[in-house]
């Protein structure tokens, strides 16, 4: 019965991870991928998703616990892809890998428009940002996305911001199911 539950949650999230990896291949969920029937974006992540919960109600039938711990995450994974933003992740996943806060708009507002952010940062608007940089901060999203550069040149491998988010987001998932279900991995 364990090996049951560990190999379901280890399925659960592969089909999360899948869900996750079409990031840079749908154009950040804007278009069906290549070689798919659907035609609405729309409607094919809905579908993936409902997929998944419908793997998660049967493998899961008799563990309400269990279940409804996977459909949360299955709630925030769809929150964030139905978003349109980026990194548009819930509190909770950032709180388990503040890094994902490297992509946030807010940075790209502080580099580009410093008296906009200002005003924001202050009060002065009635836009929120999710986070609010400072220098120390700012420092570490500069040396991350070097290192990335780096690794990205060093392997020639091309990758698009777009991917280089897809990766961190992927890794933010890891991290939820070994913080979520570490009893079962």
């Amino acid at each position: 019965m364990e090996n049951d539950i560990r190999t379901s949650v280890k399925t659960v999230y592969g089909l999360l991870w899948a869900v996750l990896a079409l990031y840079e291949p749908t154009e950040c969920y804007n278009k069906v991928p290549d070689n798919e029937p659907a035609d609405d974006i729309w409607k094919f992540m809905g579908g993936r998703i409902e997929e998944i919960r419908r793997k998660i109600d049967t493998e899961f039938l008799g563990h309400r616990k269990l279940r409804t711990r996977m459909n949360k995450v299955v709630d925030e994974t769809e929150l964030f892809v139905r978003s349109y933003e980026r990194p548009g992740v819930v509190t909770r996943w950032k709180q388990m890998n503040p890094q994902i806060l490297f992509f946030d708009c807010a940075f790209d507002i502080k580099e580009e428009s410093p008296e906009m952010f200002r005003k924001i940062s202050w009060g002065l608007t009635n836009i929120k940002l999710s986070c609010y940089p400072d220098e120390v901060f700012g420092e570490a999203r500069n040396k991350y996305f070097a290192d990335a550069k780096k690794k990205i040149e060093m392997g020639n491998l091309r990758y698009s911001e777009e991917r280089v988010f897809q990766d961190e987001l992927l890794r933010t998932l890891t991290l939820v199911f070994e913080n979520d279900f570490k009893e079962y991995l």
